[in-house]
């Protein structure tokens, strides 16, 4: 938070990927496309474990590939993380699968053989229609469900705004949402549906935020 109490956007560095990756398990535990990942986990908590554990290897390879891991702090712990990555042309999904080899036995742990077959098709239906436009990309947006309504994801959305509108060579901010309720949030703070996808049978909604 900054002086004025209002939620300040911060870097996460490696040794706070494991706090955020257990955020990010606990903010997606309904999370459709994720849910559908992983695979029938009915208990709770054995899904966000779960879950945690996969973006963890997310966040590995987020640090692996140098693009930046975003947060808002509160009280000494991670309240919220944005993963993101800059995009001057989708990548193919082989390419994609080829880099992400080295994280492969740690994906099967999270998430079985099974789960990461169904990963890589995701992968492969989200690549294949982000926009053709450079952006930025908001791969993953999670609040700690306790500390939600108090504006942190806002934080991050209007600090991905603010960055985009510095750079005339970007389309604007994308992201994907499986939540049909984060429709109209992401509205709200002016994103437009341009497109829906269906990975896994999931009905995922395409968003962009253009540049103003």
């Amino acid at each position: 938070m900054d002086s004025t109490g209002h939620p300040k956007v911060a870097l996460l560095f490696p040794g706070q990927h494991a706090e955020a990756a257990a955020v990010l398990g606990r903010a997606f535990i309904d999370d459709p496309l994720i849910s559908a990942i992983i695979g029938g986990v009915t208990d709770a908590g054995a899904r966000a474990e779960r879950m945690a554990r996969l973006f963890s290897v997310i966040l590995a390879e987020q640090c692996h590939s140098g693009q930046p891991v975003l947060g808002v702090i509160d009280d000494r712990r991670v309240g919220a993380v944005a993963i993101i990555e800059q995009v001057e042309r989708p990548s193919s999904s082989a390419a994609t699968i080829v880099r992400g080899l080295s994280m492969m036995p740690e994906m099967i742990r999270a998430a079985g053989f099974s789960g990461l077959l169904r990963a890589i098709s995701t992968l492969d239906t989200l690549l294949k229609n982000r926009p053709a436009e450079p952006h930025i990309y908001l791969n993953v947006l999670g609040v700690e469900p306790d500390l939600q309504r108090r504006h942190f994801g806002v934080a991050l959305l209007d600090y991905l705004r603010d960055q985009a509108a510095m750079r005339p060579d970007l389309a604007g901010v994308y992201l994907e949402t499986a939540t049909e309720a984060n429709v109209a949030y992401y509205t709200h703070v002016g994103y437009q549906v341009i497109g829906e996808i269906r990975p896994l049978g999931v009905r995922v909604w395409r968003m962009l935020q253009p540049r103003t």
